[in-house]
């Protein structure tokens, strides 16, 4: 199920009606539950929040929070609150910088960065597959090694995610070699780069990060209820 909403004090029925456009691909899907509404509020984040606190107290509980940020720093604080907000009601986060040029490019391929001992994967690998069946593109599992004697091990690291959660056989593996600013350059080319939140939030590097790697960008944090494990 899908629960869309925006927090707005004034042009209301407007706002509305752009959600309706925005929704009406998904609500033509009879496998997806899809609401909406427009908060009458002149603070988002306190709107916000209290959509989350409504719905907590739903039969669809919702489990995800997702958020799109751009290149104007102005509503970081507001994010970054709300963010907090939903982990610490034990929701997943998804924050997406859609990259101005080239959006999902031709909506075929998932690049799905980790990092080896982070336990945030779970959500974002659940993401990567649906997005990839979607698509009915390419998965690729890329990691950073900081020296050569990583690499081996993290080859396997890799292969051990994939056996887990039964990936696609056509999933490939990545071990890029160098600091992680200077491997998104080097990484494959993907429609969707996805990323763990790092619990030190900096914006501003997550919007070098499209720039580096010339498409849109995903972040992703776990809830803790999430399992990719099959």
């Amino acid at each position: 199920s899908i629960f869309a909403f925006s927090v707005k004090n004034e042009q209301l029925d407007q706002t509305d009606k752009h959600l309706q456009i925005l929704l009406s691909p998904l609500k033509s899907d009879k496998n997806a539950l899809v609401n909406s509404t427009v908060i009458e509020d002149s603070d988002f984040v306190h709107g916000a929040k209290l959509v989350i606190q409504t719905l907590k107290g739903g039969t669809l509980r919702p489990n995800s929070l997702f958020l799109t940020f751009s290149d104007v720093p102005r509503n970081d604080a507001a994010l970054t609150e709300l963010i907090r907000h939903a982990l610490t009601n034990e929701m997943g986060v998804m924050l997406l910088y859609q990259h101005p040029r080239v959006a999902f490019g031709v909506q075929k391929d998932v690049n799905l960065w980790l990092r080896d001992g982070s336990p945030n994967w779970h959500l974002a690998m659940l993401v990567a597959l649906q997005l990839h069946t979607n698509w009915n593109g390419k998965l690729n599992l890329i990691t950073v090694a900081a020296s050569d004697g990583e690499t081996e091990r993290l080859d396997r690291f890799l292969e051990y995610l994939s056996d887990q959660a039964r990936l696609p056989s056509v999933t490939e593996f990545y071990v890029l070699k160098g600091e992680f600013f200077d491997t998104l350059e080097t990484a494959p080319r993907g429609d969707i780069n996805i990323f763990g939140i790092a619990d030190q939030l900096s914006f501003e590097f997550m919007r070098k990060v499209p720039e580096k790697v010339g498409a849109s960008c995903l972040y992703v944090g776990d809830s803790g209820q999430e399992s990719a494990l099959v």
